[in-house]
């Protein structure tokens, strides 16, 4: 079974997957990004914010975002290909759950409807998931 953690826990816990729910992501691809090779036991950073140059992977792009990386322990038993979320918005975090196929009229809607005032020099906005010059 697949390890993952946010902050170093073992496990998310109720309490941070309420604060996760209540943060929109940016979409950095609608679809997954298909990754090969990954060495069985390793751990990885998934990228939560959808503002990494690295992703699906973390480079700390998230800083002062209310978003943390998320830890995933690459499964003993490896598959050659695994589908890993770019959309950021899957509920089996990193794998990709297709969620992003209906998820560009959401995040137009949500975008359009937004109540936070969007400024060019803001990192991102986690009510909506808009980024500036994206």
């Amino acid at each position: 079974m697949d390890q993952l953690s946010v902050d170093g826990a073992s496990s998310m816990t109720e309490k941070k997957k309420k604060n996760y729910e209540n943060l929109c992501p940016a979409v950095a691809m609608y679809g997954p990004c298909n990754v090969e090779d990954l060495e069985p036991g390793k751990t990885m950073k998934w990228c939560t914010c959808g503002l990494s140059k690295k992703q699906p992977w973390c480079d700390g792009a998230h800083k002062k975002t209310g978003f943390k990386s998320l830890k995933w322990k690459v499964p003993d038993h490896p598959q050659r290909i695994y589908s890993i979320c770019n959309c950021k918005h899957t509920k089996n975090p990193p794998l990709c759950d297709a969620t992003h196929v209906n998820l560009p009229a959401v995040v137009e809607t949500r975008q359009k409807n937004c109540d936070s005032a969007h400024d060019e020099d803001m990192k991102l906005c986690t009510g909506c998931g808009w980024v500036p010059k994206w």
